[in-house]
């Protein structure tokens, strides 16, 4: 069942035993301490899209909006997740650093605490990107929520009006074929994987429980073959003395002293 669909099967359930619970037809709700499905992970299972590197700056463009441009590129730039992005607060942002602390998530208008130890995380972020939230912070009506992304009564923004509203528009003003909002976290994780970065700091960025979990949606992304790490591997083991042959067509001989 698509975890979308179990939500709603569970809210509805939660409703009916509710109701159940008040009116006396029974003591106490079976599903009150229940584990609720609590993020959108599960789409990293699915088939994954990637926005070309090329057209990022197409796309960001093409939002008009100024809160709406900020959290395109933030999704990007961070790899967070739709629900992250939406319950993250301004003493989130921690400007010493460059970073964003990841401590919450907001999924279907619930509120949720990140599902592993390792969901709560701290993202780095470029300079260019810590700019242009602080020009946002500027802009950013106030909200007794203190959130950085709220919708116009301060609350936090809905899913699907986002997407209809914002995200699909910019897109296709873009030319560029419609993706999933949660394919901006694969685009940040297929950059990183080109650039060559160290798996393990992939998964952390990401939240993701374990290295494996990251291979396992990502394999496909690396390269089969490498030829720099080929050469960086033979220079770490010969070293000086095979550019010294290469460049005589001689190996290295060493001239012992008399009496040695």
């Amino acid at each position: 069942m698509h975890i979308l669909t179990l939500r709603r099967v569970i809210v509805t359930l939660g409703q009916i035993l509710g109701y159940a619970v008040r009116h006396g037809y029974i003591v106490a709700d079976p599903l009150a301490n229940a584990e609720r499905p609590r993020d959108v992970d599960s789409t990293e299972g699915t088939m994954i899209n990637i926005l070309p590197p090329e057209k990022i700056s197409a796309f960001i463009e093409a939002t008009q909006d100024h809160k709406y441009r900020t959290l395109f590129r933030l999704a990007i730039m961070s790899g967070a997740r739709q629900g992250e992005l939406f319950g993250l607060k301004w003493t989130d942002i921690l400007w010493a650093t460059s970073q964003i602390h990841i401590r919450r998530t907001f999924n279907n208008g619930a509120w949720y605490k990140p599902k592993t130890r390792t969901s709560k995380r701290k993202i780095d972020l470029g300079p260019a990107m810590m700019a242009e939230l602080k020009r946002w912070r500027l802009a950013c009506p106030p909200s007794k929520l203190d959130l950085v992304f709220p919708n116009s009564k301060g609350q936090p923004l809905a899913a699907h009006r986002m997407r209809r509203g914002r995200f699909y528009p910019a897109l296709k003003e873009a030319g560029i074929e419609r993706i999933r909002f949660h394919d901006l976290r694969h685009t940040f994780a297929s950059i990183l994987i080109e650039q060559g970065e160290n798996i393990k700091y992939i998964q952390n960025q990401l939240g993701h429980a374990n290295p494996t979990t990251t291979l396992n949606v990502y394999s496909h992304l690396i390269r089969p073959t490498n030829q720099k790490a080929a050469r960086q591997f033979e220079e770490g083991i010969f070293g000086t003395a095979e550019k010294a042959k290469n460049h005589t067509g001689h190996s290295p001989v060493t001239i012992k002293k008399n009496g040695s």
